[in-house]
């Protein structure tokens, strides 16, 4: 029976999904026109395209069935200066930290950042920062297949 299992979202784009509204609708200058997503290296020297620029990335995961994953995100914000990027991912750290950040996400921990410093590809100005994320599999249908709880 093909499809039959429930297959888990994709963790980093489910973040990149809740953060990017949450992160629009902050009143924060250091989030102001911030783009989120799961690449970067279409900019020069393999940097982002545009600045500031939040990239998530999925360190580590695992999977406790039938549901609920869990999983080590790092953002890694590039800014103008080490401040702001430091500032960007403060907010977006705690977005992710609180009891129910979004529709799927079941919440985060910090584990380590924001710490600032300079790309050494870019020699532009950076801040990383990591959480465990907790996320929820989506109930759904698979092609013939059963519904899941």
């Amino acid at each position: 029976m093909t499809g039959a299992l429930p297959v888990p979202v994709d963790v980093a784009d489910l973040v990149v999904r809740a953060l990017r509204p949450l992160l629009t609708a902050r009143a924060e200058p250091a989030v102001a026109g911030i783009r989120v997503a799961t690449r970067v290296g279409d900019g020069p020297d393999g940097g982002p395209p545009s600045l500031p620029w939040l990239l998530v990335a999925e360190d580590s995961h695992t999977w406790t069935w039938p549901a609920v994953q869990r999983a080590v995100v790092r953002l890694t914000c590039w800014h103008r200066t080490e401040h702001e990027a430091k500032a960007a991912l403060a907010v977006a750290l705690a977005l992710l930290c609180v009891p129910v950040p979004a529709p799927g996400l079941l919440g985060g921990d910090p584990v380590i950042g924001p710490l600032s410093g300079i790309d050494p590809h870019t020699a532009r100005p950076l801040a990383t920062a990591a959480a465990v994320v907790r996320a929820r599999t989506p109930a759904h249908r698979p092609p013939g297949g059963h519904a899941w709880p």
